[in-house]
């Protein structure tokens, strides 16, 4: 643990790259708010942890604090930006600016996540940018500060007096997992790609194959593989109420759980197959034509809080452990709850009807 002048983290490394699951949202810092009247009094800024992961003397990880990082990128980059053109010992300055902070030779100093790189090298080498792309939080932040610089005229020596105040605390992560480590930082506080971190979690070649296998089932739409997952864990560790941005969590939970007894390809071959069947029963395309018949009765009312129960059902089916005659009375009964939910909203929760389920299963 040490205390850095933010400026100076940014100039001693060559290379500072994000996770790939790291997300920037609004929440940049416009470095310039940090200007007050009475900043001649203020000896120090502290802007809290930065958590790197160390791979050589001149690259490291940001685990967490690349928000931060990437602010302080914007803000030079906008200072370079106004004041270019203006004179030859300004313009002298400004390569230095670019050479110490926000270039390593060719390319950017900051990697950053796919999705994010593209834009951000844009703004740094000046290219043009669609209108989609000037909406991004990197843009807007930048817009903001040539607006702050041009219109209250701060001279570039007044904001590095600021910058040279500014420390942060930094972290050493060699023996945490930077995966883990993020998620527990930053679950609480945003929204998190829960999709990219499992597939950082599933890293191993053996796995890579059969995940991707899911997500194809999916046509790589997110939303649906979330949807699936909801399903599958609410089912898997009775859930009443699914938490989302836990997603990660639960699937590391319910894979190491199995760990104990299944090789990681069995289990995930296991989720594969779930996956499969999730689909034919959200599309309501069984094989069987009397389950499928059962299926299209639901679809008529509001039945998405069902799925859930009804994978299991249909698992236990594929499985040979049910009946289909078994199959339709639940169907039925099912059917016959969400008419009077219809009705009545006093009715008994779909979780009452899961336990009265359960014991009919038990006792056919």
């Amino acid at each position: 643990m040490e205390v850095k002048n933010l400026l100076e983290l940014l100039h001693n490394t060559k290379n500072l790259s994000a996770l790939d699951y790291a997300k920037c949202d609004s929440k940049l810092v416009n470095f310039l708010d940090l200007i007050s009247v009475e900043e001649d009094f203020v000896q120090r800024i502290d802007l809290g942890i930065v958590y790197l992961k160390e791979i050589t003397s001149e690259k490291s990880i940001v685990v967490d604090g690349l928000s931060r990082l990437l602010s302080l990128s914007l803000l030079l980059h906008a200072i370079c930006e106004c004041y270019k053109k203006t004179s030859d010992k300004n313009d002298k300055a400004i390569r230095t600016i670019r050479k110490k902070y926000l270039l390593n030779n060719t390319k950017t100093k900051l990697r950053l996540p796919k999705n994010m790189q593209n834009v951000y090298d844009k703004i740094i080498y000046g290219e043009r940018l669609s209108g989609k792309e000037k909406e991004n939080p990197m843009f807007v932040l930048l817009h903001n500060f040539w607006v702050d610089i041009k219109e209250n005229r701060l001279q570039a020596s007044h904001i590095f007096g600021m910058l040279e105040k500014i420390t942060v605390t930094v972290v050493a992560t060699e023996y945490v997992s930077p995966r883990d480590l993020y998620y527990s930082l930053n679950h609480n506080k945003r929204e998190l790609n829960h999709i990219l971190l499992i597939e950082d979690y599933l890293s191993k070649a053996e796995y890579k194959k059969i995940w991707n296998e899911i997500k194809e089932i999916y046509k790589n739409k997110t939303a649906d593989i979330k949807l699936f997952f909801k399903d599958f864990f609410q089912n898997k560790f009775n859930y009443k109420e699914f938490n989302e941005n836990m997603l990660y969590e639960y699937f590391v939970n319910y894979f190491e759980t199995m760990s104990k007894y299944s090789k990681g390809q069995e289990i995930l071959a296991k989720i594969k197959h779930s996956s499969e069947l999730y689909l034919q029963l959200i599309n309501v395309d069984i094989p069987d034509k009397d389950i499928r018949n059962g299926l299209i009765q639901l679809k008529f009312y509001d039945c998405e809080d069902t799925f859930a129960y009804l994978l299991s059902v249909y698992e236990d089916y594929d499985d040979g452990n049910l009946s289909q005659a078994t199959f339709l009375e639940i169907l039925s009964a099912v059917k016959e709850y969400l008419q009077n939910r219809e009705k009545s909203q006093n009715d008994v929760s779909f979780n009452e009807l899961i336990k009265y389920l359960n014991a009919f299963i038990a006792y056919k």
